[in-house]
């Protein structure tokens, strides 16, 4: 879902993507069309410093330092969350552009002060540690059934009847010797 425009950055229409699915920086000229298509002028902004982590849930969190093509730097935050119905890859993108770096950052800090002077209930972080154990444990035992009935479900390799070998043409079989 987009974000609402706010009152100090005017609403632009979506940024166009790249063909591995990330939207292209934009740029302070030219109309922002861009070409539909075609062998597109723009490069891939280059990527100065990144860092991910994998959640505990279902979540990964991944931030890029961007060089823009004019120069300019350009901060991607993005969430990744896989559907489960689906399985596929929902990822939210928040861009923070060069011009709001000390007052995004200042305001994160003051956010993290303020998170550890407040932090979570014990009670409430072992609810949580005890909620994805359970959903972790339901994930193996899934895993683990499928994995079974996958196996019980594939047609085992049949060996083929032995049959005694014949004598060679013209020789009776010798008997009682």
């Amino acid at each position: 879902m987009p974000a609402k425009p706010s009152a100090s950055r005017p609403a632009v229409p979506p940024a166009p993507t790249a063909r591995n699915g990330t939207p292209s920086p934009r740029h302070s000229s030219g109309s922002g069309a861009g070409g539909a298509g075609g062998g597109g002028s723009k490069t891939e902004p280059k990527i100065l410093f990144q860092k991910y982590f994998k959640s505990v849930g279902p979540r990964t969190y991944a931030a890029q330092l961007k060089e823009a093509g004019n120069g300019n730097q350009f901060l991607v935050l993005t969430e990744g969350k896989r559907d489960p119905e689906t399985n596929e890859v929902k990822k939210l993108k928040l861009f923070v552009y060069s011009e709001d770096f000390p007052a995004y950052f200042r305001m994160l800090h003051e956010t993290a002060q303020f998170i550890k002077a407040h932090p979570v209930p014990q009670e409430i972080k072992m609810r949580r540690m005890r909620y994805w154990a359970k959903k972790e444990a339901e994930q193996a035992t899934a895993a683990r059934e499928a994995a079974e009935r996958q196996a019980a479900a594939k047609p085992r390799p049949v060996s083929p009847a032995k049959v005694p070998a014949k004598p060679p043409a013209g020789r009776k079989p010798a008997r009682g010797r």
